[in-house]
């Protein structure tokens, strides 16, 4: 008999914490469930903000109840030990006596203490870095590949991959993957909150997930995108040099030259026709820094060239003599007149 599921798109975070079928898959995850879990946030991306906090919760809970037995159990042993006393070597025949109770809880306890402990060690537990405005943070994954996270993003896993049947990470904001290949062929999944899941083997990708769209861009290898679309599940395969944009649940596919999307990581940003509203944006996202233009045909004023990466200071300074504009402070934002 199948198991029916609940309605989980009008689920709250309590009853995302309470649910047996969400629980198991946390603490017990088989690949049906797996599966299951991994198609309810492709058609329902905007409650996978939610999932993890559930996610968290739930090992959260699932810790407190062992920390707690835990320190119970210190406490019944050590007194266990200050009450239980040896019988003396005596020369009179003693009766025959049942094994001491106070003996046999100290070894239950003994046990069940290791085995808590054994589940504390072996429960997943969630990495998150985060970067801040103007920073950037180079990360080792547990097998061994590589991220370059970009400023104001954050990256997330759970370090139990090797149960897994597939490597996932959550990422908001922009990062560069360089994705090691397994022999046992585990994908490398990157979830992003719109929605969209890039799966890999073995290759160099960037992705733009901010505001309301996302970006994947492709250096070298293979990657298969799927992503929601009209309650349907959709799927491109990228080849390098492509650059997939996703937006409002559509998608747009096009060649591009890699570098101008990814040479960030290197400190350097390439131009290419760039309009100075890509760079507002861009000072916005990455610095933290508003910049108001009051004269709105200067937005679309262009530069081609590169330009060294650093403190949000030199970005600005850049800006204004690349474009050749005037930027004064007012406040706590730039103008542009």
């Amino acid at each position: 008999m199948s198991y029916i599921h609940p309605d989980y798109e009008k689920f709250t975070l309590e009853d995302f914490t309470f649910d047996s079928f969400f629980k198991e898959w946390v603490l017990y995850p088989s690949p049906e469930q797996d599966e299951f879990w991994m198609r309810w946030m492709k058609s329902n991306p905007e409650k996978i903000q939610l999932l993890d906090e559930a996610r968290e919760l739930v090992l959260s809970i699932e810790r407190s109840k062992i920390e707690m037995s835990s320190n119970e159990l210190k406490t019944v042993w050590g007194q266990i030990q200050e009450n239980v006393q040896l019988p003396k070597k005596t020369f009179e025949t003693q009766k025959p006596r049942r094994f001491p109770w106070r003996i046999a809880a100290g070894i239950l306890a003994l046990f069940v203490l290791t085995l808590s402990a054994y589940w504390m060690i072996t429960l997943p537990k969630k990495v998150e870095f985060v970067t801040s405005y103007g920073e950037k943070l180079e990360i080792n994954l547990p097998d061994s590949s590589k991220v370059i996270l970009n400023a104001n993003s954050k990256l997330s896993y759970y370090d139990n991959w090797e149960k897994q049947t597939s490597r996932e990470i959550m990422i908001e904001g922009e990062a560069f993957f360089d994705v090691v290949h397994k022999v046992d062929h585990q994908p490398f999944r990157v979830l992003s909150s719109k929605g969209v899941t890039i799966e890999v083997l073995g290759t160099e990708f960037n992705v733009y997930n901010r505001s309301e769209e996302t970006e994947v861009i492709l250096n070298s290898g293979l990657v298969t995108l799927s992503f929601p679309v009209e309650d349907k599940e959709g799927k491109i395969v990228m080849e390098p040099g492509d650059l997939v944009k996703f937006k409002d649940n559509k998608f747009q596919k096009e060649r591009v030259d890699t570098s101008l999307y990814t040479s960030w990581k290197d400190n350097i940003l390439n131009l290419d026709q760039t309009s100075l509203s890509d760079m507002v944006k861009m000072a916005k996202e990455n610095y933290g820094v508003m910049i108001e233009v009051q004269n709105e045909e200067a937005l679309n004023l262009t530069a081609s060239g590169s330009m060294p990466l650093s403190d949000a200071d030199s970005f600005l300074h850049q800006i204004a003599l690349i474009f050749n504009v005037e930027l004064t402070k007012e406040n706590n934002k730039y103008l542009i007149k």
